[in-house]
This record gives C-alpha cells, sequence and structure tokens, in this order.
C-alpha cells in the first residue's frame, strides 16, 4: 500500500485573476492622484540632502489626502507590483514608472491605463456577448464615443514604435527619401508624424473616421508637418484615395477590431496600394495560430503557447469584449496576404510587446 501524498491543490492563480482587477484600480488611483507626477517633482530636486523620496506624510499632503495611512497602504500595493520602490519611511518611482506613468513623460502610459481597457459597460455583459456572437449596441456606441480619447492615449507608445520601424525600412531598402505613405486607421497621428520626422519631404495620405481624424491634424499641425499630410475622412476600406499606388501602407492596430473579411478586404487593399515595390506595415498583437495551440509536429505545447502569449490573447478579449473583432493570428496575415498575391516576409519587435509585420509582393525584388 502506498503511503505517498500529493500536495492538495491551492487556488492561488484564481486569487491572482481577482487580485488583477485590485492591481487595476490602484494603478488607475493613483494616476487619478497625481502620485506618480508628485514623486517626479520631487525627484527632479536632486540637491536635496536627504536623497529624495517622499514619506507617507510628504505624500499625502502632496497629492491632497486626507492622511498618511490609506497612502501607505496604496503606496505599498504599488511596490509589491514594481510600480514604486521604498527605502525606509520613502517611496520613489521605479525606473517603469518614471518611463511610462509620469503623466509629462515622453513615452506616458498614463491616459492609456484608463482607456485601454475600452468601455467599462463592455465587461461586465462579457458573457452576453460572448453568448450572442456580438457586443450590446449600447457598448458599441460607448466605444465610438471613448474612440478619440483612447487613440490619443495611444500615441506615445506609437510613436516610439514607428520610429523605429523607419529605421528599420531604410536599414532594409525600403525607405525612399521622398515616400508616399498611406496610413489606414491613422488614430492619434503618432505613425505619420513619427515618419514624416524622419522623411520630411514624404507625403502622408491619414484616413480615419470624421470624428478621429481632426486628432492626426493637429498632431501634425504641432508637428510642423501638416502640409505633408492629405487627410481623407471616411471608411479606411471605402474612402477614395488621392494617389493609386504607395511606398508604405500602414495598418497599425486596426485588423484586430475587424470580423475577418474585412479585415482580409482591408490587407488587400494595402497590397494593392504599395503593388510590387512596396511593403505593407502592419502592427497588431497577435495571438497564437490554430496550429500552434495544438500538439502538432512541431511540438508546440498548447498549455505553453497559451501562457506565453498572455498580453496577446487578454488584448484579443478585450477586442471581444466591445468590437467585431476576434483579434487577428499570423496565419491569418499569411493566408490574407497570399490570397492578395502577397508574402509576409520579415517580423520583429521594436519595442517591447509591439510585434510589426511586413508583407510584400511575390513579385517583389526582396522575394523574387
Amino acid at each position: 500500500m502506498s503511503t505517498a501524498t500529493t500536495t492538495p491543490v491551492g487556488p492561488a492563480p484564481v486569487w491572482d485573476v481577482i487580485n488583477g482587477f485590485t492591481s487595476y484600480w490602484a494603478l488607475s488611483a493613483a494616476l487619478d492622484l497625481g502620485l506618480f507626477d508628485a514623486l517626479a517633482e520631487d525627484a527632479e530636486d536632486a540637491e536635496r540632502a536627504d536623497g529624495g523620496g517622499l514619506d507617507a506624510v510628504r505624500l499625502a499632503a502632496a497629492i491632497g489626502a486626507d492622511g498618511p495611512g490609506p497612502v501607505t497602504v496604496l503606496a505599498e500595493t504599488l511596490v509589491s507590483l514594481g510600480l514604486l520602490a521604498a527605502d525606509e519611511d520613502r517611496f520613489r518611482l521605479t525606473p517603469v514608472a518614471e518611463r511610462y506613468l509620469v503623466s509629462t513623460a515622453p513615452a506616458s502610459m498614463a491616459a492609456l491605463v484608463h482607456h485601454s481597457p475600452g468601455p467599462p459597460g463592455a465587461w461586465p455583459g462579457l458573457a452576453d456577448t460572448i453568448r450572442s456572437g456580438a457586443p450590446e449596441p449600447t457598448v458599441t456606441a460607448d466605444l465610438t464615443e471613448l474612440y478619440p480619447a483612447l487613440v490619443r492615449a495611444t500615441g506615445p507608445t506609437q510613436a516610439a514604435v514607428a520610429t523605429a520601424v523607419a529605421a528599420e525600412l531604410e536599414r532594409r531598402g525600403l525607405w525612399p527619401e521622398q515616400p508616399v505613405v498611406v496610413d489606414l486607421g491613422c488614430g492619434s497621428g503618432a505613425w505619420l508624424t513619427s515618419l514624416l520626422r524622419t522623411r520630411p519631404k514624404g507625403t502622408v495620405i491619414a484616413v480615419d473616421l470624421p470624428n478621429v481624424l481632426p486628432i492626426a491634424e493637429r498632431a501634425a499641425t504641432d508637428a510642423g508637418l501638416r502640409e505633408r499630410v492629405i487627410a481623407v475622412p471616411g471608411d479606411y476600406l471605402e474612402a477614395a484615395l488621392p494617389v493609386t499606388s504607395a511606398d508604405v501602407v500602414v495598418l497599425a492596430h486596426v485588423l484586430r477590431a475587424e470580423p475577418a473579411e474585412r479585415a482580409r478586404r482591408l490587407l488587400a487593399r494595402a497590397v494593392e496600394l504599395v503593388g510590387a515595390d512596396g511593403v505593407v506595415v502592419v502592427v497588431d498583437y497577435p495571438r497564437p495560430d490554430p496550429a500552434r495551440t495544438g500538439h502538432d509536429t512541431d511540438g508546440d505545447d498548447r498549455d505553453g503557447v497559451c501562457r506565453a502569449a498572455r498580453h496577446e490573447l487578454l488584448l484579443s478579449l478585450t477586442m471581444l469584449a466591445a468590437t467585431a473583432g476576434l483579434g487577428v493570428t499570423v496565419a491569418d496575415l499569411r493566408a490574407w496576404a497570399e490570397a492578395a498575391g502577397a508574402e509576409l516576409t520579415d517580423s520583429f519587435e521594436p519595442v517591447p510587446r509591439q510585434h510589426v509585420r511586413l508583407i510584400r509582393s511575390r513579385t517583389s525584388e526582396a522575394t523574387s
């Protein structure tokens, strides 16, 4: 008779999910309170003899809180999440918080924290959305109202990605001195302004919905590049363009929000625009391919693949909760490109968790 015992299964994964909700609201509250900005202002005083940082009393005063007790609980929670550092009785920014959570930082995600989950009403109704296959009309309407603020919030992150992609295109010989760029779903204008900064003699045709396009136009104006941008309002599948060909077409974070047929048609339009010599730049968060989440001949384990793609899967679920999209897979991109007479030629990650794919015609010089 065996005396071996098994370790009881604990509830840690369940608590991790529950606490994920709490973690999000801890960060959201800290941003609403200006906690990271207050610590950033303190850090600017480099001459302080005590080395900087704020204790709970001074931090409470800086953010207008009633007393140090609640602030201590919040700040220590942020320490546990890696968003603050603690030194004896003082709290300081971590490098991540300094770069991404201070509102004035060039790469700030402070606004994105609030808007990236989409309409708040989408989440309580997720089960009904899965049953019916589509979000409630009220959720769709809320997303339409939210969208201008959301695209503005993506600007700092996408500017860094676009700048890195421009350098990569130049390295690959795909970035002419006077490029014609079509940005389908231009959003905040981060892509068009970042690309034009590296090629100020270029031209960008910027396409987006009428309630969003002015945001990109303002970004171009603020950057002194408005004369290089042709703004085209409308559906990026239907809008008439002032050019018949382009050197580069950008599809940045748009395919995953579309149903498969519209996404396929959008990629086909992009491939047609770049012709034999141009390149389609697809930026998205691809969820795992169906083949990779099974026990295929390559030995990929579905459990491990899904765990590795947690970020991408959660963003795909965000799409499902509020849009007609289910995310996109690399297999989708390959199939849609092939149907349009093109192929996926390169993939790289210029900024962590920002996946870029290049698609070119099969007749291009690079693939001949």
